[in-house]
Protein backbone atom coordinates (compact mmCIF):
# COMPACT_ATOMS: atom_id res chain seq x y z
CA UNK A 1 0.00 0.00 0.00
CA UNK A 2 1.26 3.48 -0.89
CA UNK A 3 2.21 5.73 1.93
CA UNK A 4 0.40 9.00 2.58
CA UNK A 5 3.38 10.98 1.26
CA UNK A 6 3.40 8.98 -1.98
CA UNK A 7 -0.30 9.57 -2.46
CA UNK A 8 0.16 13.28 -1.87
CA UNK A 9 3.01 13.37 -4.35
CA UNK A 10 0.91 11.64 -7.02
CA UNK A 11 -2.01 13.98 -6.31
CA UNK A 12 0.30 16.96 -6.63
CA UNK A 13 1.56 15.75 -10.01
CA UNK A 14 -2.01 15.25 -11.24
CA UNK A 15 -2.98 18.77 -10.14
CA UNK A 16 0.02 20.23 -11.96
CA UNK A 17 -0.89 18.29 -15.13
CA UNK A 18 -4.52 19.45 -14.90
CA UNK A 19 -3.48 23.08 -14.48
CA UNK A 20 -1.06 22.86 -17.41
CA UNK A 21 -3.79 21.33 -19.60
CA UNK A 22 -6.22 24.10 -18.62
CA UNK A 23 -3.67 26.81 -19.42
CA UNK A 24 -2.95 25.21 -22.80
CA UNK A 25 -6.67 25.00 -23.64
CA UNK A 26 -7.25 28.65 -22.75
CA UNK A 27 -4.28 29.82 -24.82
CA UNK A 28 -5.44 27.84 -27.88
CA UNK A 29 -8.99 29.12 -27.52
CA UNK A 30 -7.81 32.71 -27.25
CA UNK A 31 -5.61 32.34 -30.33
CA UNK A 32 -8.55 30.99 -32.33
CA UNK A 33 -10.77 33.81 -31.11
CA UNK A 34 -8.19 36.42 -32.05
CA UNK A 35 -7.78 34.90 -35.49
CA UNK A 36 -11.51 35.07 -36.20
CA UNK A 37 -12.03 38.53 -34.69
CA UNK A 38 -11.11 40.55 -37.78
CA UNK A 39 -13.67 38.70 -39.90
CA UNK A 40 -16.33 39.22 -37.25
CA UNK A 41 -15.54 42.89 -36.73
CA UNK A 42 -14.81 44.00 -40.27
CA UNK A 43 -17.33 43.45 -43.01
CA UNK A 44 -17.79 45.36 -46.26
CA UNK A 45 -20.77 43.38 -47.53
CA UNK A 46 -23.77 41.86 -45.80
CA UNK A 47 -27.01 40.04 -46.53
CA UNK A 48 -28.71 43.42 -46.60
CA UNK A 49 -27.32 44.10 -50.07
CA UNK A 50 -29.37 41.33 -51.67
CA UNK A 51 -32.40 42.21 -49.55
CA UNK A 52 -32.13 45.82 -50.70
CA UNK A 53 -31.91 44.84 -54.37
CA UNK A 54 -34.90 42.52 -54.03
CA UNK A 55 -36.90 45.39 -52.55
CA UNK A 56 -35.83 47.68 -55.40
CA UNK A 57 -36.85 44.99 -57.91
CA UNK A 58 -40.33 44.79 -56.36
CA UNK A 59 -40.57 48.58 -56.40
CA UNK A 60 -39.67 48.73 -60.09
CA UNK A 61 -42.12 45.99 -61.04
CA UNK A 62 -44.97 47.60 -59.09
CA UNK A 63 -44.62 50.83 -61.08
CA UNK A 64 -43.90 49.31 -64.47
CA UNK A 65 -40.27 50.44 -64.42
CA UNK A 66 -37.30 48.43 -65.65
CA UNK A 67 -34.49 47.37 -63.33
CA UNK A 68 -31.07 46.36 -64.65
CA UNK A 69 -28.50 44.59 -62.48
CA UNK A 70 -25.61 44.55 -62.24
CA UNK A 71 -25.32 48.01 -63.73
CA UNK A 72 -21.87 48.38 -65.24
CA UNK A 73 -22.05 50.73 -68.21
CA UNK A 74 -19.57 53.03 -69.85
CA UNK A 75 -18.37 54.99 -72.83
CA UNK A 76 -14.66 55.63 -73.19
CA UNK A 77 -12.67 55.43 -69.97
CA UNK A 78 -15.47 56.12 -67.51
CA UNK A 79 -17.87 53.41 -66.36
CA UNK A 80 -20.40 52.86 -63.60
CA UNK A 81 -20.00 50.41 -60.73
CA UNK A 82 -23.62 50.34 -59.61
CA UNK A 83 -25.54 47.41 -58.15
CA UNK A 84 -28.65 48.34 -60.09
CA UNK A 85 -30.24 50.98 -62.30
CA UNK A 86 -33.98 51.63 -62.36
CA UNK A 87 -35.27 53.15 -65.58
CA UNK A 88 -38.46 55.04 -64.74
CA UNK A 89 -40.80 57.07 -66.95
CA UNK A 90 -38.99 60.17 -65.74
CA UNK A 91 -35.31 59.28 -65.52
CA UNK A 92 -32.61 56.92 -64.25
CA UNK A 93 -32.03 55.97 -60.62
CA UNK A 94 -28.72 54.31 -59.84
CA UNK A 95 -28.39 52.21 -56.68
CA UNK A 96 -24.96 51.64 -55.14
CA UNK A 97 -24.94 49.51 -51.98
CA UNK A 98 -22.41 49.79 -49.16
CA UNK A 99 -22.43 46.87 -46.71
CA UNK A 100 -19.99 48.37 -44.20
CA UNK A 101 -20.60 47.59 -40.56
CA UNK A 102 -19.21 49.43 -37.52
CA UNK A 103 -19.01 53.23 -37.66
CA UNK A 104 -18.61 55.55 -40.63
CA UNK A 105 -17.33 59.10 -40.19
CA UNK A 106 -17.85 61.44 -43.13
CA UNK A 107 -15.21 63.96 -44.08
CA UNK A 108 -17.05 66.41 -46.37
CA UNK A 109 -14.76 67.87 -48.97
CA UNK A 110 -12.22 65.07 -48.62
CA UNK A 111 -11.85 62.08 -50.91
CA UNK A 112 -11.85 59.54 -48.06
CA UNK A 113 -14.03 58.82 -45.05
CA UNK A 114 -13.13 56.94 -41.87
CA UNK A 115 -14.41 53.42 -41.20
CA UNK A 116 -14.03 52.19 -37.62
CA UNK A 117 -14.65 48.61 -36.47
CA UNK A 118 -13.50 47.64 -32.99
CA UNK A 119 -9.85 48.59 -32.73
CA UNK A 120 -9.39 48.94 -36.48
CA UNK A 121 -9.51 52.21 -38.43
CA UNK A 122 -9.45 52.38 -42.22
CA UNK A 123 -9.95 55.04 -44.86
CA UNK A 124 -12.63 54.33 -47.47
CA UNK A 125 -13.59 56.24 -50.65
CA UNK A 126 -16.29 58.88 -50.23
CA UNK A 127 -19.57 57.06 -51.13
CA UNK A 128 -21.22 60.30 -52.28
CA UNK A 129 -18.33 61.03 -54.63
CA UNK A 130 -18.46 57.47 -56.00
CA UNK A 131 -22.16 57.87 -56.80
CA UNK A 132 -21.50 61.25 -58.41
CA UNK A 133 -18.93 59.57 -60.66
CA UNK A 134 -21.47 56.86 -61.52
CA UNK A 135 -23.99 59.55 -62.48
CA UNK A 136 -21.47 61.23 -64.78
CA UNK A 137 -20.70 57.91 -66.46
CA UNK A 138 -24.43 57.26 -67.00
CA UNK A 139 -24.84 60.69 -68.54
CA UNK A 140 -21.95 59.92 -70.88
CA UNK A 141 -23.90 56.90 -72.11
CA UNK A 142 -27.11 58.89 -72.55
CA UNK A 143 -25.23 61.51 -74.55
CA UNK A 144 -24.81 58.91 -77.29
CA UNK A 145 -28.49 59.39 -78.19
CA UNK A 146 -29.56 62.94 -78.98
CA UNK A 147 -33.10 62.26 -77.74
CA UNK A 148 -31.88 61.07 -74.32
CA UNK A 149 -29.30 63.71 -73.48
CA UNK A 150 -31.57 65.60 -71.11
CA UNK A 151 -32.82 62.57 -69.16
CA UNK A 152 -32.44 63.15 -65.38
CA UNK A 153 -29.95 60.88 -63.62
CA UNK A 154 -29.48 60.35 -59.89
CA UNK A 155 -27.33 57.75 -58.12
CA UNK A 156 -28.03 56.93 -54.48
CA UNK A 157 -25.54 55.61 -51.90
CA UNK A 158 -27.35 53.03 -49.75
CA UNK A 159 -25.94 51.61 -46.49
CA UNK A 160 -27.42 48.15 -46.05
CA UNK A 161 -26.16 47.05 -42.62
CA UNK A 162 -28.93 47.72 -40.09
CA UNK A 163 -26.56 48.47 -37.23
CA UNK A 164 -24.00 50.65 -39.00
CA UNK A 165 -23.56 54.06 -37.38
CA UNK A 166 -23.03 56.99 -39.72
CA UNK A 167 -21.74 60.37 -38.60
CA UNK A 168 -22.31 62.77 -41.49
CA UNK A 169 -23.84 66.19 -42.13
CA UNK A 170 -27.57 66.08 -42.89
CA UNK A 171 -26.88 67.91 -46.12
CA UNK A 172 -25.32 64.74 -47.57
CA UNK A 173 -27.69 62.44 -49.45
CA UNK A 174 -27.09 59.14 -47.69
CA UNK A 175 -29.70 56.42 -47.47
CA UNK A 176 -30.26 53.44 -45.22
CA UNK A 177 -31.75 50.20 -46.41
CA UNK A 178 -34.97 50.68 -44.43
CA UNK A 179 -35.66 54.15 -45.83
CA UNK A 180 -34.76 53.61 -49.49
CA UNK A 181 -38.13 52.44 -50.82
CA UNK A 182 -40.06 55.17 -49.01
CA UNK A 183 -37.67 57.66 -50.58
CA UNK A 184 -38.23 56.19 -54.04
CA UNK A 185 -41.99 56.52 -53.56
CA UNK A 186 -41.63 60.29 -53.51
CA UNK A 187 -43.22 62.16 -56.40
CA UNK A 188 -39.88 63.25 -57.88
CA UNK A 189 -39.04 59.61 -58.65
CA UNK A 190 -42.52 58.68 -59.86
CA UNK A 191 -43.05 61.63 -62.21
CA UNK A 192 -44.01 60.55 -65.73
CA UNK A 193 -42.07 62.56 -68.32
CA UNK A 194 -42.92 60.21 -71.13
CA UNK A 195 -39.44 58.67 -71.21
CA UNK A 196 -39.07 55.84 -73.71
CA UNK A 197 -37.95 53.13 -71.25
CA UNK A 198 -37.20 50.55 -73.94
CA UNK A 199 -35.03 53.03 -75.85
CA UNK A 200 -33.01 53.79 -72.71
CA UNK A 201 -32.60 50.09 -71.90
CA UNK A 202 -31.40 49.37 -75.42
CA UNK A 203 -28.80 52.14 -75.17
CA UNK A 204 -27.62 50.90 -71.78
CA UNK A 205 -27.46 47.34 -73.09
CA UNK A 206 -25.13 48.46 -75.89
CA UNK A 207 -22.88 50.13 -73.31
CA UNK A 208 -22.58 47.22 -70.87
CA UNK A 209 -19.17 46.62 -69.32
CA UNK A 210 -19.78 43.37 -67.41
Amino acid sequence: MLSLNALLNILGVLVVIAIAALVFYISVRDRNTDASAPAAKRRKTDAGVEATLRAVSRYAASHGFKMIRPAHFGVGERKTDLDAVVVTFGGLIGIRCFGYNGEIFANPGESEWLWVTGESREKIPDPVALCAADARALRDVLMQDAKLRSVPVECLPVFTDKAVQISAPRSLSLFRRNQLISTLEQQKYLEDRGLDVDRVCALLGAARRD
